[in-house]
């Protein structure tokens, strides 16, 4: 009797540590399974985060707080590329994403439906096409000397002497405007045309019925309708602007400018600063302080969509 008393006994305690492994399994799991991702932000995320942190406020060994940033801040260098970023900025949203939403709206037509699948892999290629290959090729097409373009212009009668697209200052930004466009244009209107597949087709027929023309329905339905997506591919397009720079360093040259600094931008100061001076806490202020515009003109963004919601 006693003896069954101490088996059932034991297997009471067994049960009940099982049921404790159990739950605990069952709270610990969810950790074990997004623990990989804590993993690589601390790893490729807060610790990158807190090294810069220690770069820009020493120097060599020794503390120096505030000096590298009042360094940076000094350097009319650094605000030369900040100027060339919000000018790519302007040729990115007036010129790129209006060239993209007019493709997109000549993709959604109906007339195309057949082949929409075909020319939307067309036209995205450009996006997968590696940035070597187009710097190179876009060196060609924009030479002085030689240069496609040049010839198609000339050959015009649209100019007398060639352009100096990638010497000329005044041309620099148009050049990677150019390019650009090349380049996104395509991944741009892919996102415009999933935005325009998403407007219920009751409003169009709903403002055709009511005698809208193409024009009242683009400018009343369709633009409003596309502002959440507009939003996004704006903000992609100013963070890519200022963190242009494999264009620029294939088009001109590793370690190029332009003349003047034309074609100086800040994640390319940012490198010239690290590995060609050796200023490795100054590289990590610029850093810093371009994340600081980005997070500015990304408040300014949401503060101006808000309003005119």
């Amino acid at each position: 009797m006693q003896e069954t008393k101490d088996t059932s006994t034991q297997d009471v305690h067994v049960s009940i540590k099982s049921n404790k492994r159990y739950f605990l399994r069952r709270k610990i799991n969810p950790y074990i399974f997004i623990s990989p991702f804590f993993i690589l932000y601390a790893v490729f995320g807060l610790y990158p985060l807190i090294m810069g942190m220690v770069h820009a406020t020493h120097l060599r060994e020794d503390f120096v707080g505030f000096d590298n940033f009042r360094n940076v801040i000094q350097d009319q260098r650094f605000w030369t590329s900040i100027q060339n970023a919000f000018m790519y900025t302007m040729g990115s949203v007036f010129i790129i994403l209006p060239i993209a939403l007019i493709v997109a709206l000549m993709l959604f037509k109906d007339r195309v439906d057949r082949f929409r699948g075909f020319l939307s892999t067309v036209i995205f290629t450009p996006v997968i096409t590696s940035v070597i290959v187009a710097g190179i090729v876009f060196r060609f097409i924009l030479g002085t000397h030689g240069g496609v373009l040049n010839t198609a212009l000339m050959g015009l009668r649209i100019t007398d002497s060639p352009i100096r697209f990638l010497a000329d200052p005044r041309w620099a930004i148009p050049s990677l405007v150019i390019m650009g466009s090349w380049r996104f244009f395509g991944l741009n209107s892919i996102y415009f045309l999933a935005g325009l597949q998403g407007i219920p087709k009751e409003l169009r027929e709903a403002a055709r019925i009511d005698g809208a023309t193409p024009f009242q329905e683009f400018a009343r339905i369709t633009l409003p309708l596309l502002k959440p997506i507009m939003t996004f591919i704006v903000f992609f397009a100013i963070t890519g602007s200022f963190g242009l720079f494999g264009e620029v360093f294939t088009l001109i040259g590793p370690g190029n400018t332009g003349a003047r600094d034309s074609m100086l931008f800040p994640v390319l100061y940012l490198y010239i600063r690290m590995f060609r001076d050796g200023r490795m806490n100054e590289a990590a202020v610029i850093g810093f302080v371009v994340a600081v515009i980005l997070l500015a003109i990304t408040c300014i963004q949401r503060y101006l969509m808000r309003e005119k919601e």
